[in-house]
């Protein structure tokens, strides 16, 4: 008798537009249909080729199993969209948004944005739940089950080790949003972030939580070399000895 695969479930953090990074771990990881991806979110604004990144999301669809989290520049974005006046739009461009119109076309405005990237960004979802692994943007609030978490925490609040605490289900949960200028992955036992900051200086990462492997490439498409393999920053030991 043969058996099924282990389906992987594998978080990749913010893309922010980095094209060429994303292609270059989705060649290193080859995902099967078994497997699935969940984007933490920010696929949008920052980096130069945010079309691009949401075509690549939009066809992975057909190629295997696609989360995708509402992170807050996905709200931005939608709020520049659905908001009666131009203040949401201004707020929004002068957060990386006027790069993803530029990737539309240059002085590219809200319109020349494709009807089918609209219906990704707006069935975004607001956390991702399984059996065992929690998967948000931003953050959580540790006490509250994932249906009661309000999405300022999910998509705003900071990632910060000292004020972090397990989540009542006692499963890990991994996270972006808060960048991590060292390029490593900030891994708390309980949590993990993954926003290793591709568009500005970093890596776009990629962690496998039913292995632990981890793939990070930079924002031109260059792969970490084994010989730098990335370590996590565990400071849960660190931790323990400053409060305790």
């Amino acid at each position: 008798m043969t058996t099924s695969p282990t389906r992987r479930q594998i978080a990749i953090g913010d893309v922010h537009g980095c094209i060429h990074a994303l292609d270059a771990l989705l060649e290193a990881i080859n995902p099967s249909r078994t497997d699935q991806l969940i984007f933490l979110g920010d696929l949008v604004d920052q980096g130069a080729n945010t079309r691009e990144v949401l075509d690549r999301i939009v066809e992975l669809h057909q190629l295997t199993r696609v989360v995708f989290l509402r992170g807050n520049h996905e709200e931005m974005m939608l709020a520049a969209r659905d908001s009666p006046d131009e203040q949401a739009l201004r707020f929004w461009e002068n957060c990386g948004g006027v790069t993803t119109l530029n990737s539309y076309r240059l002085g590219g405005r809200l319109s020349d944005i494709p009807d089918h990237h609209w219906a990704l960004l707006d069935h975004g979802a607001q956390f991702h739940e399984t059996d065992g692994f929690i998967f948000t943007h931003a953050n959580y609030s540790p006490e509250l089950p994932m249906h009661q978490q309000l999405g300022r925490q999910l998509r705003w609040a900071l990632f910060e080790p000292e004020d972090m605490h397990p989540h009542v289900s006692g499963k890990p949960v991994t996270v972006g949003h808060t960048e991590q200028p060292s390029g490593e992955v900030l891994d708390l036992g309980f949590a993990a972030c993954i926003d290793t900051a591709c568009w500005r200086y970093g890596w776009l990462t990629a962690l496998d939580r039913t292995t632990n492997e981890i793939w990070q490439a930079r924002r031109w498409g260059i792969l970490r070399e084994p010989g730098e393999a990335t370590h996590r920053e565990d400071l849960s030991k660190l931790l323990r000895k400053t409060t305790g």
